[in-house]
């Protein structure tokens, strides 16, 4: 089973700035002033710098990528599938460029009946846990939609509301110019079943979570390891049966190999925007020791952190697990675009 992070900012995409690129420029060069860098030592002086100097977190909006072989399961679509996409169509397929010029036919056209005999080869899964713009935003940047050689299965809870947001996001053609019925790639909404679901090799689960207007967790399991994706939820101890809701999650996450969790905000910014449907670090981690998690990973991050206030949560956060539980081996990480977690080779 393989992880990899596309998009890990929530509610908006953040891009760098120039001011944090400088940071981190006057970080490298303050180390290799402790060394004795020749030239052609560039390289390799680059790759053993700390994640936090050679690269960024990331300002892509939610996209998580769960793999073994040819199966490929992507849950939600900010900004980061965007470059999902790319690693399937590096360039422009003859359908993509199809549909970009041909922008002036009437949007409300009927989908072209595919040709006979040509079956999908492309087949993915995007498991939705709810339609929030920064979870939905970058799917119409997804280059194999625009593919007839794509098969996208959309599996959600409620999944006809879900489709009708979706297509609400690309039927007018003044909020898009390609309308959603018209793509090239099949396209099929599956309602996510209650008693779970299967896509071998994995075992999906999903729990319903405390969040301005709905969210949902999913537990994926395959090979013996468990991951258990859950972002957009707060546990309010003021909350209408929160010990009850705390608990399920509990139960959900209990002896997870990854937990990927919300954790938008500070402790202290918790207090104020409590309500707003977001967690801190610190208290997702004490739930996590208690639950017996091997790795959690801060996800969702606000827009409003930049890279040196991340790392500092991050600190913060172990900080916080070796000082209350000092006999817990709980590993505690950012979770960054890019970051790749392969737990076929534990």
């Amino acid at each position: 089973m393989r992880i990899r992070f596309w998009g890990v900012r929530g509610s908006i995409p953040t891009p760098p700035s120039s001011y944090e690129l400088r940071d981190k420029i006057f970080n490298a060069i303050t180390i290799a002033l402790d060394t004795s860098l020749r030239p052609r030592d560039i390289p390799s002086f680059i790759n053993m710098l700390p994640h936090e100097v050679k690269s960024f977190v990331g300002g892509n909006t939610p996209c998580l990528e769960i793999s073994h072989g040819k199966r490929i399961l992507i849950f939600d679509a900010g900004t980061g599938i965007r470059n999902l996409g790319k690693l399937f169509t590096p360039t422009p397929s003859k359908d993509h460029l199809e549909a970009l010029e041909n922008l002036d036919h009437d949007p409300k056209a009927e989908r072209a009946a595919p040709e006979e005999n040509v079956q999908p080869t492309l087949r993915l899964d995007l498991i939705l846990t709810h339609t929030h713009w920064d979870h939905i935003q970058g799917l119409p940047f997804f280059t194999p939609i625009y593919s007839r050689n794509t098969h996208l299965n959309i599996y959600g809870h409620e999944i006809a509301e879900k489709k009708r947001y979706l297509e609400i996001q690309q039927s007018d053609p003044r909020l898009f110019p390609i309308n959603f019925d018209t793509l090239p790639a099949e396209i099929v909404f599956h309602e996510f079943p209650a008693t779970g679901l299967v896509l071998e090799p994995f075992t999906l689960d999903s729990l319903k979570l405390p969040h301005p207007g709905g969210s949902h967790a999913f537990r994926v399991r395959a090979f013996d390891k468990t991951v258990v994706f859950a972002t957009d939820y707060e546990i309010s101890s003021d909350a209408p049966d929160a010990h009850r809701k705390k608990d399920d999650l509990k139960e959900f996450i209990t002896n997870a190999d990854v937990f990927i969790s919300d954790t938008q905000y500070s402790y202290r910014e918790s207090h104020s925007k409590e309500g707003w449907g977001h967690s801190s670090a610190l208290n997702i981690v004490e739930m996590a020791v208690e639950c017996g998690v091997k790795r959690l990973y801060l996800f969702h991050h606000d827009p409003g952190y930049d890279d040196q206030k991340l790392y500092d949560i991050l600190d913060k956060a172990s900080s916080f697990a070796r000082l209350l539980y000092p006999q817990s081996t709980l590993s505690i990480r950012l979770a960054a675009e890019d970051v790749i977690i392969d737990l076929t080779e534990e």
